[in-house]
């Protein structure tokens, strides 16, 4: 329908000033449903208990840094794809 015409976009959601703490509020609400829980000491570190399939336990992190996400797990494409 429009295809080939030129489109000039005047504001954009990213560019808003709470578009930044409205992600924040997203990530931290999914996180949490996921089982995750913020550190005290760093609220953009979330951790949670993890079993292998032996029963070894450890701890998955995720780490947020602004639009960065770092996830440390034997899991890590299941939780990539969960969020």
């Amino acid at each position: 329908m429009h295809a080939g015409q030129t489109a000039i976009i005047i504001c954009t959601l990213y560019g808003l000033k709470l578009s930044g703490a409205a992600w924040r509020v997203h990530l931290a609400q999914t996180l949490h449903d996921l089982g995750y829980k913020s550190s005290y000491t760093d609220p953009d570190v979330w951790y949670k208990v993890a079993m292998k399939a032996d029963g070894f336990q450890y701890y998955d992190y995720v780490l947020v840094y602004v639009d960065d996400i770092l996830v440390l797990s034997h899991q890590s494409n299941e939780m990539m794809n969960a969020l």
